[in-house]
Formats: C-alpha cells, structure tokens, sequence
C-alpha cells in the first residue's frame, strides 16, 4: 500500500546532497505598442527574462523545495501545512506534496515522458487534483504545470512542442498590465488555456484552464431545466521573482482549482513558498513515475 511513506522515501530519493537537508515605468508602454507586438516576440522577450539560452540549456535538470500550504472549501472547510518538491528533467516532471493529515497526506504528480501518473491516498482512491488531472493529463503532459519552474515547461522547446500560440491582447492582473497568449496544444485539449506574461518584465504570471461541459438533455423538458452545465478551472499564479544561479524565477506559485458540477462545488487552493533550488541535480528517472514508485526502495 502506498501511504504516507512516499514522502520520505521520494524526498532522500531525489535529495540527495546536505545543503537541502539542512505603478511608474510601466505607462511608459502604451496600449498601441502592446497591441502590435507578435507572438514570436513575446516568447523572445519571455525566455530572455529567464536568463540566457546557454543558461537556460546549463539548468537541465532541477529540484527544488519548500513549503506548501493547502486549504479546501466545499460544505465544510479545511487547511493544512506541509513540505513540497518539484523535480524536473527535460520533458519529465514531478510535483510532490506531503502533510501531517491522515485523510490527505501527500499529493504527488508525475510525467516520466511517457505516461502521467499520480499516487493513491488509499487503495483504489486519488486525491481531487491527481482524480482531476487524471483525466485531463494533457496540462502535464505538455509541461504546462508549475510554469518556468519546470524544464518541461513548453516555451523553452516550441519546435518539439509545436502548439498553436495565439495573441490575445493584454488584461490587467493585480494592476499590472500583461501580455496574454492562447495555448493550443498540438494534439488538442479539452482546456481554454491562457498564458500571461508581465508586460514590462515578460516574466510568466499566470496560466488559466477553463472547461464547460453542456448540461446533459433531460427525459422532459422539465428534466432538462433543472440540468445545468459543470464548469471546472483551474489557475497558477506565479510572483516573487529571484535569481536563482544564472535563472530568474518565481519563488511564489499559488495553484487554485475550482469544481462547479453535479457534486456541488469546491475550491482548493495550494500555496507553495520555494526555498531551495538546485538547477543542476540529476533525479533518477523512475522517481518521475509515482504509480510505479514503492516507498523503501
């Protein structure tokens, strides 16, 4: 049975070394010249703010961690704190979460390249995010979660990635003004996905995934008017950009899923603070692969 274990276990998996154990300038930018910049430029100016290409190429594999605090909202309410990892390797990704809580004591997502996977709390029994993204694996798949964090992150590989990018103008997010890119993948997705960059920095400050699904047609008309369609969304904030090596990352990603269907509707929200990077630190490939992994070996 994979239980609470995980944690440990996949923590001195991946981490391995002591060190770990242990409102101005922007109106300069005018509505006009926002309007007339093209994809292609913004995804230039987005990867300079990165650092350089042979930065970028020398932070080929990563692992990094911190805290992470989690709280839910549906009929009830609940919170709880605990430790995250994100590890990364090229197009392989993982994203980890352990608490001190019996009914949700870790959270842990991975893609080895291959296959998505996500870990089991019980038996037969996911978490709401691993059931979620189980379903809709495409947003890991692609290296969409986590953002620049990842080095699977899409933007760093577009002629492998080969999705349809499109201009979307610019929306202001916590009064700055952004650039937003819609984000097609190559082999399609269920998600409306949208990226936002700042527009005076380029840094990546949130990625949205809308999906509606028609109410289902009654056996009557009057069956049918109580039906009423489920709406799921799901939003990563990204702040607090530090340089970290030769990178500029964030060292703040909030991750929110909203749940509007036929069991009601919830609000989860995990709020990672990141502390420790190591953008340099190989991670054994199958730790990518949490269905697979058995705590212990």
């Amino acid at each position: 049975m994979k239980d609470s274990r995980f944690e440990t276990s996949l923590f001195a998996r991946i981490v391995k070394f002591p060190a770990l154990i242990l409102f101005g300038c922007c109106l300069t930018l005018s509505v006009s010249a926002i309007e007339k910049l093209k994809v292609e430029d913004v995804v230039r100016k987005h990867l300079q703010s990165i650092g350089t290409p042979e930065q970028r190429a020398a932070a080929s594999h990563r692992v990094i961690l911190g805290k992470v605090k989690f709280s839910f909202r549906a009929r009830g309410t609940g919170q709880t704190e605990g430790n995250t990892v994100l590890a990364s390797d090229g197009i392989m990704s993982l994203i980890g979460m352990e608490f001190p809580n019996p009914e949700y004591p870790h959270e842990r997502l991975g893609f080895d390249g291959k296959t998505f996977s996500t870990g089991h709390i019980r038996p037969g029994v996911r978490t709401l995010l691993g059931d979620f993204l189980k379903n809709r694996d495409v947003v890991f798949k692609e290296g969409l979660l986590g953002g620049t964090l990842s080095t699977a992150w899409p933007l760093l590989d577009l002629a492998t990635r080969n999705p349809k990018l499109d201009y979307e103008g610019t929306q202001k997010i916590n009064g700055r003004e952004t650039y937003v890119l819609g984000y097609n993948p190559r082999k399609g997705s269920d998600f409306q996905i949208k990226l936002y960059f700042d527009a005076e920095t380029f840094q990546h400050v949130r990625s949205t995934y809308e999906q509606v699904i028609s109410a289902m047609q009654g056996r009557t008309d009057k069956d049918s008017a109580r039906q009423s369609a489920s709406r799921y969304q799901m939003v990563e904030d990204f702040s607090d950009y530090k340089n970290e090596g030769q990178l500029t990352l964030p060292h703040s990603y909030k991750l929110q899923l909203l749940i509007d269907d036929y069991t009601g509707t919830s609000r989860s929200e995990w709020e990672l603070i990141l502390t420790q990077f190591d953008l340099n630190h190989p991670v054994a490939a199958d730790s990518f692969n949490v269905d697979a992994y058995k705590p212990g070996m």
